[in-house]
């Protein structure tokens, strides 16, 4: 913080602090003058312009950085969404699980409950978002696409499998998601 400058300063206060910055003025000059005879001995010539070369570099970094980042879809969230919300992303992950899953991978077992079961809904919407990471581009990465036909793909459908496998067949005849039988047990 500066202290407080007096109304009106003396002509003597107002010399002296015309001296202290012309001492300033006069050592900075002595940096500049050090700063471009190292610059010159290092061979940097006229014509130099730093703060362009540095956005060069700073953009160059971040090129960099964003090459290296993870992209694309966030992973999905279920949880706490409103029902409108709910039934807009089960429809638009139905038509990915019909038009993608189904018709390109139809050697898993997809039952027609899946949406009934929430945890299958997790998966396979995980599953989605990685498909659509690793085939969203313009060219797909080869690592990721060998990664999703052996891990990702497998796994997630025999997970589901499991989820659905012990269904009843009220399960597949409910109308909505939320739904629910209730079977009497004996």
């Amino acid at each position: 913080m500066t202290a407080a400058l007096p109304a009106d300063p003396s002509p003597h206060a107002l010399g002296e602090s015309l001296a202290a910055l012309a001492v300033q003025v006069a050592d900075l000059r002595g940096q500049v003058r050090d700063i471009n005879a190292r610059l010159d001995q290092a061979g940097i010539r006229a014509g130099l312009d730093l703060a362009a070369q540095f956005e060069d570099l700073a953009q160059t970094v971040a090129d960099a950085l964003e090459a290296a980042a993870p992209s694309g879809p966030a992973a999905p969230v279920w949880i706490g969404l409103d029902r409108d919300t709910y039934h807009a992303r089960l429809a638009d992950l139905r038509h990915w699980a019909d038009t993608v899953l189904c018709h390109h991978y139809g050697g898993y077992e997809l039952r027609d409950c899946w949406p009934r079961h929430i945890h299958a809904v997790w998966e396979l919407s995980t599953l989605a978002a990685e498909w659509h990471r690793t085939y969203g581009g313009p060219h797909p990465d080869l690592a990721r696409a060998l990664e999703f036909y052996d891990r990702w793909l497998p796994n997630t459908m025999r997970r589901i499998a499991g989820m659905t496998r012990a269904c009843m067949t009220q399960c597949a005849m409910l109308r909505r998601p939320g739904d629910t039988v209730h079977v009497q047990r004996r």
